[in-house]
């Protein structure tokens, strides 16, 4: 009985330590995640059909769990980029979205292996991609090539 008592106390433990230290992802951030890819294919694409809707969708999901989660700056930008009217000004509220974003990966230490942060010199700035494939959203189709894998999580 005393090495059950053990065992238990060590899963116990482990079940509550272990979490504090994991560097997967969560379902949350998967979500958000998942609309930001379609925000970026979009872009690099050249186009801003369905842009508002996945926009809002990613706000929502994002608004739900603020500041618990994401911070407080992110509803905002995500509404910027719901309203825009041109590929500019999306592609500039992608890019402080893509800012907060990958510095939320690097605060909360993930490493999943299944996100990608590229970098355009050219454009001054970084996205999160799913694969290493270079599809870049701040000059799409003019410079659909350029940038670089720069970080994994």
């Amino acid at each position: 009985m005393k090495k059950f008592s053990q065992y238990l106390t060590l899963i116990v433990f482990l079940g509550v330590v272990f979490p504090l230290f994991a560097e997967g992802s969560t379902p949350v951030l998967d979500s958000v995640l998942q609309e930001y890819f379609k925000i970026g294919k979009l872009l690099s694409d050249d186009s801003l059909k369905g842009l508002s809707q996945i926009a809002t969708t990613m706000g929502d999901i994002v608004q739900k769990n603020t500041p618990s989660y994401f911070p407080e700056s992110l509803p905002g930008k995500i509404k910027l980029l719901a309203q825009a009217k041109d590929l500019d000004s999306a592609r500039l509220a992608f890019k402080d979205i893509s800012d907060i974003l990958i510095e939320l990966l690097r605060s909360k230490k993930i490493k999943t292996g299944k996100y990608f942060v590229l970098t355009c010199p050219m454009a001054q700035s970084s996205w999160i991609q799913p694969d290493k494939e270079v599809r870049n959203p701040y000059y799409g189709s003019a410079m659909l090539l350029c940038g670089d894998v720069t970080e994994e999580f």
